[in-house]
């Protein structure tokens, strides 16, 4: 009895540490034979995620527990990647699930319900444990997320790494140079390139990162985002130029006081002699073309002496 209790100890420890998951491989690296994890198993105390992967009593895990899980079920080596790694990291909210999972690009293992598998060249230093997960750093996340994300989301995800302060130019530009192929590589260059000496925009909602790279897919003039003019923040503006540009998203728009607010900001705005024009998410994100246009009028006509 003394011994199954240990065992049990011994489980119960590693569960703890480990999101409420362990695996048939962990298991046995810490003394647990074969038969104990079968007996655990048919008595329902290990609860069966994957093929050799268990969770403890019960299959209700949170989203760390979740991905621990599709990683365990890959083996050794294997690393939470790609949109999983960067929620991971919390430098950019994707889905909870299916979960990415990078594995070698020679290995033969096929993919376990839930799960994206990647087949890559991954060393062994582009791997690190965050949070009890087997994680692909932040440099290799940021590579990868590249492939998937670009232009000025992919300019957002990279501030929120900065801002955090996980982001390394140094190993980011080391990436760069080991994976010049990757997916995304020359898109990433390009961007940090681009940063240099200058940094990232502030961002404060989805629809002006949208409005910012509709600004770059039509050729646009590059704005100033969240800058103060006449002592007002404003979403957009440009130098040399009377031009305002808000963005109204519900989130930012929707109270009566915000909108009282707006509207005597615009007032006091117009008065100066400057331009406010405001687009709603259907013209930024539906109609972009029509809106790259009217901008691109604006522009011209708000020159200013």
């Amino acid at each position: 009895m003394s011994r199954q209790l240990d065992h049990d100890r011994v489980i119960a420890a590693l569960a703890a540490e480990r999101h409420g998951v362990v695996s048939r491989r962990v298991l046995r690296e810490h003394g647990i034979s074969q038969a104990t994890i079968d007996g655990r198993v048919r008595q329902r105390r290990l609860v069966l995620l994957h093929r050799g992967v268990y969770a403890l009593g019960h299959a209700e895990l949170r989203t760390e527990g979740r991905w621990l899980a599709a990683v365990e079920a890959y083996g050794a080596g294997a690393a939470l990647s790609h949109m999983s790694a960067a929620r991971h990291w919390e430098i950019h909210d994707g889905a909870i699930l299916p979960v990415h999972v990078a594995i070698g690009r020679r290995s033969g293992l096929q993919r376990r319900p839930g799960t994206v598998i990647h087949r890559v060249d991954l060393l062994a230093e582009e791997i690190t444990e965050h949070e009890a997960i087997p994680t692909t750093t932040v440099a290799r996340t940021l590579l990868d997320v590249a492939g998937a994300v670009r232009g000025r989301r992919l300019e957002l995800v990279i501030r929120r790494a900065a801002r955090s302060r996980r982001f390394d130019l140094t190993a980011q530009q080391a990436m760069l140079d080991r994976h010049p192929h990757a997916p995304g590589a020359v898109e990433l260059g390009r961007l940090l390139t681009r940063l240099a000496g200058r940094g990232t925009d502030e961002y404060r909602s989805a629809l002006e990162v949208a409005f910012a790279q509709l600004c770059d897919d039509h050729g646009l003039p590059r704005p100033r985002v969240n800058a103060i003019v006449l002592g007002e923040r404003v979403d957009f503006s440009w130098p040399g130029t009377t031009l305002v540009v808000e963005t109204d998203g519900f989130a930012f728009h929707s109270t009566p006081t915000s909108f009282a607010v707006d509207r005597l900001r615009d007032q006091k705005l117009t008065l100066a002699g400057y331009t406010v024009v405001r687009f709603t998410y259907d013209q930024v994100v539906r109609d972009a073309g029509a809106t790259a246009r009217a901008v691109s009028t604006l522009l011209s006509q708000c020159r200013s002496s």
